[in-house]
């Protein structure tokens, strides 16, 4: 069996507001965390990821975290945020603008994308739009490519059959 280093309750974000949202509030709730990009040619899943929230919200936390890492995210904070909320009707959490890769990756991103902190298996992430489910236990049960629609069949039965 291989280690687990880290539990993805013992980490926290900025928000796009630059409140600091501990992980550890969203124990027991299963977790869908995504680099979002207002650019990307995957933006309209912004929409998807909205209903996804609302479909599910008395057991899902949708996360996006916003990311200039595939050079599709020039709007500050407050304009992403803006942009989320009129265009696509947003209120899942955004966190601030940050980095999925690379040197300067996010400390959550570490986590989501390395064997030995998550302890299933590593992952880069490859293109915006990257979704990672969390399981209710905090375990990684899920990674889909940025092509991958938020409603498709795929993600759906992966949050759904791991609720309890």
């Amino acid at each position: 069996m291989f280690s687990v280093n880290s539990s993805i309750y013992s980490y926290s974000f900025t928000d796009v507001d630059g409140n600091s949202i501990s992980m550890n509030n969203y124990q027991h709730k299963k977790l869908m965390l995504v680099n979002i990009a207002t650019s990307s040619s995957y933006v309209s899943q912004l929409s998807q990821l909205q209903q996804l929230q609302q479909q599910y919200a008395d057991s899902l936390i949708v996360i996006g975290f916003p990311s200039n890492s595939f050079g599709h995210e020039n709007r500050t904070n407050s304009e992403i945020k803006s942009f989320c909320q009129s265009q696509y009707g947003v209120s899942f959490l955004l966190a601030s603008k940050g980095s999925v890769r690379g040197n300067d990756i996010q400390a959550i991103y570490q986590w989501l994308t390395r064997q030995s902190e998550n302890g299933q298996f590593n992952n880069e992430v490859r293109d915006d739009f990257q979704k990672y489910i969390i399981d209710a236990n905090g375990e990684l049960t899920g990674v889909f490519k940025g092509n991958v629609p938020p409603l498709d069949n795929q993600i759906i039965s992966v949050i759904t059959g791991s609720f309890n």
